[in-house]
């Protein structure tokens, strides 16, 4: 189904859940789409890869668990080779008048967003009778959905009203030990517009306006701009490779204009919002990471540092 986006640059939920780990990803993603950047795609990780396929197998595994239960399933037809994503959704029309219990990777294109859900359920009000589906998403995860995860399904809610005419009630994440969460989506409707206008922002601002810069999170080992965030990091010496430092350490470090390895090496003087035991921590050891890297052939540098009760550095 398909609303006419506000922007050529769309969204999909999986850029939403990046972009909430780390907003410069986002940044990166337009300036893909706009040529001014490029990206070998086989720097997109090894574990990324196994993920992706471990995350098909699972879509695939409650497909077989959907028909084993006699339902009446229809799976989208693939995209085809250079079909543009909207012309697929043109194609795949509207299949929700035609009774199936489950459609299977279904294509919508709805308020500058587009994505492909994994499953709709066909839900039947049991006393207005009223038809409705609701978006299942099958997830890795084993014990409990992520707000990445119930992110993704509002946007599939609010594309399920725009095509039917019907608001669902719930949403699901069918979790990797085969259990099925089942959440009220009008707990998260909040949540979602207020995110929905940021993104607006977003979405509407040029890559050079962006001005984000990248920050090491837990989206790093999966992403396919990890070589370019690191070369940067190289290129300005970032405080991110002095072992042990944290993101609240660095923040504190930029007040006064310290920003690179080599600066924190030379800090002589208090820096507030770091403590005075702490701030020697890290000089010390960006000391010894300037020498070590001055001195790459000789035996690398190192203090010993005396047992103490702190959990980090003891």
């Amino acid at each position: 189904m398909t609303n006419a986006p506000p922007t050529d640059r769309l969204l999909t939920p999986s850029k939403i859940t990046a972009w909430l780990d780390c907003a410069h990803y986002l940044s990166l993603k337009h300036q893909v789409e706009d040529g001014s950047l490029s990206v070998d795609a086989s720097t997109f990780g090894a574990m990324a890869r196994l993920l992706m396929d471990k995350g098909e197998t699972h879509e695939h595994d409650c497909l077989a668990e959907y028909q084993k239960q006699g339902l009446r399933v229809l799976a989208v037809s693939n995209r085809r080779r250079h079909e543009t994503f909207v012309d697929w959704v043109q194609r795949v029309g509207d299949p929700f008048d035609d009774g199936y219990d489950v459609i299977f990777q279904m294509p919508f294109i709805h308020d500058g967003i587009r994505g492909i859900a994994d499953f709709l359920i066909r839900v039947e009000d049991p006393v207005t009778g009223a038809v409705s589906y609701e978006p299942v998403d099958a997830k890795l995860a084993r014990t409990a959905a992520k707000p990445g995860h119930v992110l993704q399904l509002c946007f599939y809610v609010d594309a399920l009203h725009a095509a039917t005419g019907q608001r669902c009630e719930h949403i699901h994440i069918w979790l990797g030990s085969g259990r099925i969460e089942t959440l009220r989506a009008d707990d998260f409707r909040s949540y979602w517009n207020r995110l929905r206008q940021q993104l607006a922002t977003v979405l509407e601002a040029e890559p050079a306006e962006a001005r984000t810069t990248p920050e090491p999170c837990d989206h790093c080992d999966f992403c396919e701009f990890a070589e370019v965030c690191e070369a940067t990091w190289r290129s300005c010496d970032s405080l991110v490779y002095v072992a042990g430092i944290r993101a609240t350490d660095r923040e504190a470090l930029a007040q006064p204009g310290v920003t690179t390895l080599a600066q924190l090496a030379a800090v002589e003087d208090p820096i507030e919002g770091v403590r005075s035991e702490r701030l020697k921590q890290l000089v010390d050891q960006a000391a010894l990471q300037v020498t070590a890297r001055s001195n790459a052939s000789s035996t690398p540098p190192f203090e010993p540092i005396a047992p103490t009760d702190d959990p980090v550095w003891g």
